[in-house]
């Protein structure tokens, strides 16, 4: 009987198929000129089956493999589109840095922002790079959290040797029920933003 913590021969083959993938990528096609990010591309525009050994051995692992298939992630078979680029390669002599980005919400215009503000800014965070606004969580879109988000992304993708800290006072602020703050945090991740709540922990 097979484990079901144990992932099964079919999980560790997609895994190894993204990993080959992702190191292939790195590399621009010779053969149907896709960009580092893409996949290939198949004569009729769609995404190829498998990358073009031209291009997957590129990769000094790869270079006596017969054949690099396209993971299913990537689509193969559907019309081809552009990939996202991964991004430069890093300096390491380069300064690195915190750069924090606030965000402080109160549901009322009768309440005040004061208090958050305040600790906010005691953690270093300037005035110009606290986002503030006075909407309730029940609001689909609030203008200044976009913006904060926005700026942070912004930062991170001109200097990717800083870490930006995406901050607020109480998790409160951010979301109404566990599964919105874990969407928030999957979000921050996946542009390489850490998140921080000083009401809840020291950092």
């Amino acid at each position: 009987m097979t484990d079901p913590q144990q992932p099964s021969a079919t999980d560790r083959s997609d895994a190894g198929d993204r990993s080959d993938a992702g190191d292939v990528e790195q590399h621009a096609c010779p053969k149907c000129d896709a960009q580092p990010g893409s996949p290939c591309r198949s004569r009729g525009g769609a995404v190829a089956s498998a990358y073009h050994t031209r291009r997957f051995t590129m990769v000094p692992r790869l270079k006596k493999a017969l054949r690099v298939p396209t993971p299913a992630d990537r689509g193969p078979g559907r019309p081809w589109r552009p990939g996202t680029p991964p991004p430069a390669p890093i300096n390491p002599d380069l300064p690195s840095a915190d750069i924090r980005i606030g965000y402080a919400r109160c549901s009322t215009l009768g309440q005040e922002l004061d208090s958050q503000l305040d600790a906010l800014s005691k953690h270093g965070i300037p005035r110009d790079k606290i986002f503030s606004e006075k909407i309730s969580t029940r609001v689909r879109v609030r203008p200044r959290f976009e913006e904060a988000l926005r700026t942070a992304r912004e930062v991170k993708a001109h200097a990717p040797h800083c870490r930006v800290i995406f901050t607020v006072y109480e998790m409160k602020r951010l979301g109404r029920d566990a599964a919105e703050l874990t969407a928030l945090a999957d979000h921050l991740t996946a542009h390489g933003l850490v998140l921080a709540v000083p009401s809840s922990c020291r950092w």
